[in-house]
């Protein structure tokens, strides 16, 4: 576990599955996370399962942000596996339930994301984040990432690049 102030970053567990089930079986939650669809119960117990196996690997994956109101969502590195973009590249992202949204819940968590993959060595992360959600765009800024390039998935979805070099920072 490791703690950042308010939050507490911890690997996902299996009862994680059904936390991230019910905090993201939303539709306005999920709008800027690729098609916008709702995922059910089976997918969130596959990604629990990648991001232990990718924790004991590498010692970064999505982690499940706890804070004082227990389990509100996640954020992490893991490496970006859409056929399209930077493939392979380490991601960082964030996902929280609408009813922590605004509390400064994604941006603390990213910060200790940030300094746990320096500490891994990581040289660049990036961020793709769909125009128009501008909340995730001012959590990547207030991370220090910029915009590298703006992209169109394969369902014509504009997409922003934001990128941090962490090579030479400490």
């Amino acid at each position: 576990m490791s703690r950042g102030g308010r939050v507490q970053l911890r690997v996902p567990t299996a009862q994680d599955a059904a936390l991230w089930t019910a905090l993201f079986d939303d539709p306005e939650v999920m709008r800027y996370v690729g098609t916008g669809e709702v995922r059910d119960h089976a997918y969130y117990v596959d990604l629990v399962a990648r991001q232990q196996r990718l924790a004991e690997s590498t010692g970064l994956c999505l982690f499940s942000l706890v804070t004082d109101r227990g389990t509100v969502g996640f954020v992490g590195v893991h490496p970006w596996e859409r056929p399209w973009g930077p493939q392979g590249m380490p991601e960082i992202g964030w996902r929280l339930g609408r009813a922590h949204w605004g509390r400064g819940y994604a941006t603390e968590g990213a910060r200790a994301v940030v300094g746990l993959a320096r500490r891994r060595g990581l040289p660049h992360l990036v961020s793709m984040i769909q125009a128009g959600n501008t909340a995730s765009a001012a959590v990547a800024t207030r991370l220090g990432m910029t915009v590298e390039r703006e992209l169109v998935s394969p369902e014509g979805t504009r997409v922003h690049q934001f990128g941090l070099s962490l090579a030479g920072r400490r």
